[in-house]
């Protein structure tokens, strides 16, 4: 009468086989881990650093003063990243805001157009093309119509402009 393990957990010999197979690969990397792992710390325990440092960090060094200036010193990173751009950029503008209910939408220009908040040149153009395809704008809401003005946009401009 002889009774097999894989017979008593109700496994095929080749899932016992398979199973056997990842338990002793389980073990076996277990054992060469604790291998390296023993050999690499006794390697940077060897090792001396102080050289390295002292390339970096000298106790004698004139720059010890301005490097702990430099470290304890608050500065505001955008501010500081900001600081080094030095381009110039030619078709950046402030825009002036124009005053509320000044933009007649039917008679407004490109350029009046483009005063207004979040309306650059492709956006005013559009809307140029919109009233000369309508004739005229009668609500403000056909404003929404204009590719590249949403809700969000019209919400932000509407304060500015009205149709006569």
């Amino acid at each position: 009468m002889k009774l097999n393990i894989n017979q008593k957990l109700g496994l095929s010999p080749i899932e016992f086989r398979l199973i056997l197979f990842v338990f002793f690969s389980f073990i076996f990397g277990l054992a060469l881990n604790q291998l390296f792992n023993i050999s690499a710390k006794s390697k940077l325990l060897e090792f001396d650093y102080s050289y390295q440092d002292s390339i970096f960090f000298d106790s004698n060094d004139e720059n010890k003063e301005e490097i702990t200036e430099i470290s304890n010193s608050n500065v505001v990173s955008k501010r500081e990243v900001l600081d080094f751009n030095t381009a110039k950029f030619k078709n950046i503008s402030n825009k002036i805001l124009p005053a509320e209910k000044s933009i007649d939408l039917n008679r407004a220009t490109k350029s009046e157009l483009m005063n207004l908040p979040g309306i650059g040149e492709k956006t005013a153009e559009a809307i140029i093309a919109m009233r000369e395809k309508i004739g005229k704008f009668r609500k403000l809401e056909e404003l929404k119509k204009v590719k590249g003005i949403g809700d969000k946009k019209f919400e932000k401009i509407i304060k500015y402009i009205y149709i006569k």
